[in-house]
């Protein structure tokens, strides 16, 4: 029997040369078999004959008694063996001396494999992208490969670790639900018993916890009506009910639960019943910001979830707080509950804040615009406050869907009359009403779907419904104008389903289109004392500097004021550069500070100091970086330090090269005139002070500035030259070094009356306007009127009226963009009784059309005055004014972001 011949190539797949071994090894005691084993670059090396009965048994991991010391080492890669001549086997067919070409194996070889294994065995399947792909052999290649991969499926997801197609909801399909707690404050007005309505809607949540897989509840505000202690202690005996059952649940404020004899942010209870240290140790309470906002989280398998409840109104920093805590949780889908969002028709809600509670915050409208549509993993906003059941669907910045929902069946009153058609007038009543109605949102991972289903816990109740079955009355059936959603709880208006991919983990970005614009909002953070005469200034970036006047010091005596300055991001959050006292010395007054700003963000800040506290003012200043740090210290302006100094202003080139302007009594004259000054960036002198004009004649006053590209210099004031009392609007150009440029113009082309308080800006080419208060019948009402022109002084026009001529207007301020477009703003008393001023901003494009005269502050009401503006050069503007809402007597500092126009 001739013995069987096989020879392994070097060049086999390890899996092939592993059979084939085995093969051998069957076949030992089958005749006189030969295995031989071909190196690449050297001979074929015969074994001994396996099948030989002289031959020793062996373990295959021993090494052969005879070992040839030629044969390469067992551990040693084979295709670096010996490539010296041996003699050939006398058993061996003869073969060709030359190397085997590694490109074109030998004809007696197995077929050399193109690739390599990509998978283990035929018919092994793995995951490949989002489908699954099967192992085959590749005949022409030699090799095991993977096919193309098909895709698992509708709803379906392939999963590495099992290597399968499976249920994208993987272990977690079965459907959950979150529960809506709408408006609560008539509840608690009731006595705390098993027949309260707040206490059977939370029983019905533990009862129902396991069967309807029940992992969240939200409530939705307004949890009391009247804010009292007795009202708190029935929500809180309610919520012990899931406390007790651990049953996770988040809470808000609604404006109910901030009543009180003056009703303020402070006056709430919510802290004492529902602050952190209820929810502590529990592991799905994330944490609070300002006592009555929190978020929340809880988890279903693999889909995770925050709910974050922000107070009702929320104020700038309560949006920027939330802003925040999204970015740092980019791998959640994010709810947002709110009491003040909807109103009807799926409109944003314009009542939030209401009076009385006189306080600023965000309306529907400005929490999409500044919190909701800006993160891409935001899918749903809830509130209440308004009797109404609401749903709306929008797409955010990012093109993710946003599910807005409002749910108040508050004023639904109890009818026990035989019939529905009886119930007539039945909404609107209180205590007690609200008739159980709350919401269930029913998710279903399988379908990726939502379902809205509203229900009542008093179903079957004759003493609520007709014959126990439940109906809306605020509907069709009401005779009072009261129909806000259909009768039938069956309506699309109560139960409806929308799509929600909850299976796939969110993929984060962040867009903040219109980031400037912003709701009004505090901008001093100390809310002690008063706040006076802010200015401001805008980076090109949109970020911004904040200055006023504030005497919250105790440091150097009531009614003594020092100079505060805050920094914010653009959009208005604040930013790392925090409240802080720009004079060094804080002893003695320190008044009426400027801010003016270059194109890398570096500031500087003057005021007028009496720092000794004799009465006497002098003008200082101080340079800031852009980060807050100090550039320059405190340096006196004015080189002549005798008489009194008031009233500075300041601008600046986008170099950073400034010219200060100011009121200067110098030796104790009592007819002031305008001097100026010019820096070089880091604070050492461009040009000496000088007067602004040649001859000191008559009166001069309240000075403002305006650099162009160049730093060359325009300057305007209020003029009584000829000393008779009447003032003028009067302007003239200066170059950068001080000289004169054009001559002293005057502004205003109607001279009669009395015109006061100029301000100027311009554009970077050097073209400028500016504004002032004219009171030309010198009836002592006063009005806006500007006017336009060119660098070099020539007029572009005749004066124009900025505002009404109707009322009293005063205090004007202005900012020029980058295309030559302009915004004014003013103190606007519209009944000219000083009773109630608002701050007023009219925008204008390049060639003077003008838009419609509009309130800046939000809340109407109290006094809002001396307002500042700042522009960016695309357009987006920072309005900032002292206000007293509330008539308390007491001024904080308030500002609001105005996108382009």
């Amino acid at each position: 029997m001739t013995a069987p011949h096989f020879v392994f190539s070097g060049r086999s797949p390890a899996p092939m040369r592993a059979l084939l071994l085995m093969v051998v090894m069957a076949l030992a005691g089958c005749g006189e078999a030969v295995l031989s084993i071909d190196y690449p670059g050297g001979p074929s090396t015969s074994l001994p004959d396996i099948g030989t009965p002289s031959t020793p048994d062996v373990d295959v991991d021993d090494a052969p008694p005879e070992a040839d010391p030629s044969l390469p080492d067992p551990g040693e890669d084979p295709g670096f063996g010996s490539t010296e001549d041996e003699p050939d086997d006398p058993d061996e067919p003869n073969l060709p001396d030359t190397p085997i070409d590694a490109g074109q194996p030998d004809a007696t070889e197995p077929p050399v494999p193109l690739c390599s294994d990509e998978c283990g065995f035929v018919g092994e399947q793995r995951c490949v992208g989002d489908g699954l792909a099967t192992c085959a052999m590749d005949t022409a290649k030699g090799c095991l490969v993977l096919g193309a991969p098909q895709a698992c499926g509708n709803a379906k997801i392939c999963d590495s670790a099992k290597q399968a197609c499976v249920e994208a909801c993987g272990d977690n399909c079965e459907t959950f639900s979150v529960m809506l707690l709408p408006d609560t404050q008539y509840y608690t007005q009731e006595t705390s018993n098993d027949s309260n309505n707040y206490n059977k809607q939370l029983q019905w949540i533990v009862n129902n916890k396991t069967k309807e897989n029940i992992r969240f509840t939200i409530h939705l505000g307004d949890i009391t009506n009247n804010n009292t202690i007795e009202q708190w202690e029935v929500a809180n005996k309610a919520h012990k009910l899931l406390d007790n059952a651990n049953v996770p649940y988040s809470m808000v404020t609604g404006n109910h639960d901030y009543i009180g004899t003056t009703p303020s942010r402070s006056n709430t209870h919510f802290g004492t019943y529902f602050g952190k240290e209820r929810f502590a140790g529990k592991s799905w309470y994330g944490g609070s910001n300002s006592t009555v906002n929190n978020y929340t989280f809880f988890e279903v398998g693999h889909m995770k979830f925050m709910v974050l409840s922000l107070e009702y109104a929320p104020r700038k920093e309560s949006v920027c707080w939330a802003d925040e805590l999204i970015r740092k949780h980019p791998d959640r889908h994010v709810i947002i509950a709110t009491h003040c969002y909807l109103t009807h028709d799926a409109k944003y809600g314009g009542s939030c804040p209401s009076l009385p509670y006189a306080t600023n915050g965000s309306r529907g409208t400005d929490l999409w615009n500044e919190l909701v549509a800006r993160h891409s993993n935001v899918f749903m906003v809830v509130c209440g406050h308004v009797g109404d059941s609401e749903y709306r669907k929008r797409t955010g910045n990012l093109g993710n869907s946003v599910h807005e929902m409002l749910v108040d069946y508050q004023f639904e009153k109890r009818c026990a009359a035989s019939s529905a058609s009886a119930c007539k007038q039945y909404c609107r009543g209180n205590p007690g009403s609200g008739n159980g109605w709350m919401r269930q949102l029913i998710f279903n991972p399988r379908t990726n779907t939502v379902t809205a289903k509203t229900f009542t816990v008093q179903d079957g109740n004759t003493s609520v419904f007709p014959g126990g079955k439940p109906a809306f009355y605020c509907s069709e059936q009401n005779t009072e104008d009261r129909n806000w959603y259909p009768s039938d709880p069956s309506n699309a208006a109560h139960q409806y389903s929308f799509t929600f991919d909850m299976n796939s983990k969110p993929t984060y970005k962040y867009d903040s289109k219109g980031h400037l614009g912003f709701n009004a909002r505090g901008i001093n953070a100390t809310g002690s004392g008063q706040q006076y005469g802010p200015a401001v200034a805008v980076a090109p970036d949109g970020h911004f500097i904040a200055v006023w006047e504030d005497d919250s010091s105790s440091a150097d005596g009531a009614g003594k004021y020092d100079i505060f300055a805050r920094g914010f991001h653009a959009g208005g959050c604040a930013s790392g550069i925090k409240e802080f006292t720009v004079n060094v010395e804080t002893a003695g007054d320190q008044r009426h500070p400027d801010i003016a700003m270059d194109a890398a963000g570096n500031f500087v800040v003057v005021w007028e100091d009496d720092k000794d506290g004799n009465g006497i003012y002098e003008i200082y200043m101080r340079g800031f970086h852009a980060d807050g740090s100090q550039r320059f210290g405190r340096k006196r302006v004015n080189s002549v330090s005798s008489g009194q100094q008031y009233n500075p202003k300041i601008a600046m080139a986008p170099d950073g090269r400034f010219s200060v302007a100011w009121e200067d009594y110098s030796n104790d004259s009592t007819m002031p005139q305008i001097f100026v000054r010019g820096f070089h960036s880091d604070g050492s002198q461009r040009f000496a002070d000088r007067n602004v004009m040649d001859t000191a004649e008559g009166s001069r006053r309240k000075p403002d500035i305006f650099l162009d590209d160049n730093a060359n210099i325009v300057v305007t004031w209020e003029d009584d030259t000829d000393a008779n009392g009447s003032y003028q609007i009067h302007a003239k150009g200066l170059t950068t070094n001080g000289s004169d440029r054009f001559t002293r113009k005057t502004v205003n082309s109607v001279a009669d009356g009395q015109q006061f308080h100029p301000v100027i800006q311009g554009a970077l080419n050097g073209d400028f306007v500016i504004l002032w208060e004219d009171d030309k019948d010198k009836d002592g009402k006063y009005s806006i009127r500007g006017r336009a022109f060119s660098a070099n002084g020539a007029s572009r026009g005749a004066d124009f009226a900025v505002s009404s001529t109707s009322g009293n207007h005063t205090q004007p301020a202005i900012c020029v963009n980058g295309d030559g477009s302009w915004t004014a703003t003013w103190t606007n008393d519209a009944a000219a009784t000083g009773e109630a001023t608002d701050v007023y901003y009219r925008y204008y494009n390049a060639n003077g059309t003008p838009s419609d005269a509009t309130r800046a502050n939000y809340i109407e009401g109290g006094l809002q005055s001396r307002s500042a503006i700042g522009c960016t050069s695309s357009g987006e503007r920072v309005i900032l004014w002292q206000d007293d809402m509330d008539g308390n007597g007491y001024y904080e500092i308030f500002g609001r972001g105005f996108v382009k126009q």
